[in-house]
């Protein structure tokens, strides 16, 4: 399984990233993201603004944005937490560069 582990390089709606198996891919997002935002009430919508975007972080995984999503937790409260893409989705959209 592939994951990334470090994020080289970010603009908006496109993250440079290093995986697991040191190759080095671009992934862009802004279709995914685009295609999302139809549905103004979905969490990825607000990555539609660049700021919000480029907010994006790496957990040595994959790619979040620190309190993307509202989550219901054990006790019930309302908690924020991380909104994140699966790594190999990621990977789907990226293309490789020569390392």
């Amino acid at each position: 399984m592939k994951w990334i582990v470090e994020i080289l390089k970010k603009e908006p709606y496109k993250i440079t990233c290093r995986w697991n198996d040191n190759t080095i891919t671009a992934i862009d997002l802004y279709e995914f993201i685009a295609e999302k935002s139809k549905n103004p009430d979905n969490s990825y919508a607000q990555l539609m603004n660049k700021e919000r975007f480029l907010q994006v972080k790496c957990d040595g995984t994959t790619l979040y944005w620190e309190n993307g999503l509202k989550y219901k937790d054990e006790d019930g409260s309302i908690k924020p937490g991380p909104l994140d893409i699966a790594p190999e989705l990621l990977y789907e959209f990226s293309h490789n560069f020569a390392t």
